[in-house]
């Protein structure tokens, strides 16, 4: 009996031991968290106070673009796999910064072919559902960007868009 007491009185100071070096790391683990928060802070008060005046001007200075609309031709295209049967009939409308409207005043051909492309490409169940004629729109949009060389197209309308 006396053993076992030993044996028990043993076995506590050996937990107690186990616990003191958790405590160390425990306190070490909050200690490094509590010096990174600190660095990143610090870090990014430097970047923030050495950009911030540059910034502020900048963004006080420029006035956003204007803004104007440019009506493209009718274009009237068979869709694919229809045998010249149906047809697809389509206005846009382009809201635009003003300067890139001669732009596209210069490349309206190319840019029509690649629109004559891009709808005829297209079935007829592809033409009417709601969501594909959203991917159109925003197809239609990067077609007129990347034709012009910029990007300026801030909103694509359908003023026509009749299927036939």
């Amino acid at each position: 009996m006396a053993e076992d007491k030993k044996n028990i009185k043993a076995k506590k100071t050996d937990a107690k031991d186990k616990k003191a070096p958790n405590k160390v790391v425990v306190i070490g683990k909050i200690f490094l968290l509590v010096l990174i928060l600190a660095g990143q802070a610090y870090l990014a008060y430097v970047i923030v106070d050495s950009y911030y005046p540059s910034l502020y001007v900048k963004m006080n200075q420029e006035e956003p673009p204007e803004m104007g609309t440019y009506m493209m031709e009718q274009l009237v295209v068979n869709p694919a796999n229809t045998n010249g049967r149906r047809y697809l009939m389509v206005e846009i409308s382009l809201e635009m910064q003003l300067e890139h409207i001669p732009l596209m005043e210069t490349s309206n051909p190319r840019v029509k072919q690649e629109l004559i492309e891009a709808f005829s490409s297209r079935t007829v169940s592809e033409l009417t559902t709601a969501e594909e004629r959203e991917v159109l729109r925003t197809e239609v949009t990067n077609i007129i960007n990347s034709s012009i060389g910029e990007t300026s197209v801030q909103n694509l309308y359908f003023t026509k868009y009749v299927l036939q």
